[in-house]
């Protein structure tokens, strides 16, 4: 049985890139993220979209077992560097119910 993989942000530049090169080293992968990846094509054995930051959407993602767990998932839209509380809340949630 081939190993499983679950990428969290897997819509962005690296996490596709990432999931890409772990369904070439033959694992089974998930994808994770509130969009689709906008300059390639969902590679993923299985693709989510969902905001981290609902527990729903966490239970639903994490379902079984994983092998390896990659947390790339965070805001790359910061409007205003003055509110980092606000920023570094956001990715904190995401990471905590990732887990």
């Amino acid at each position: 049985m081939s190993k499983s993989a679950l990428v969290l942000g897997a819509g962005g530049f690296i996490g596709g890139h990432l999931v890409h090169r772990l369904q070439l080293a033959g694992f089974w992968v998930r994808g994770v993220d509130l969009k689709l990846p906008e300059r390639r094509d969902v590679e993923a054995d299985d693709f989510l979209i969902g905001d981290l930051r609902d527990p729903v959407i966490c239970r639903e993602v994490i379902d079984r077992r994983f092998d390896e767990v990659y947390q790339l998932a965070a805001d790359m839209a910061v409007q205003d560097i003055s509110l980092p509380v606000t920023t570094m809340r956001m990715s904190c949630t995401t990471q905590r119910q990732s887990t």
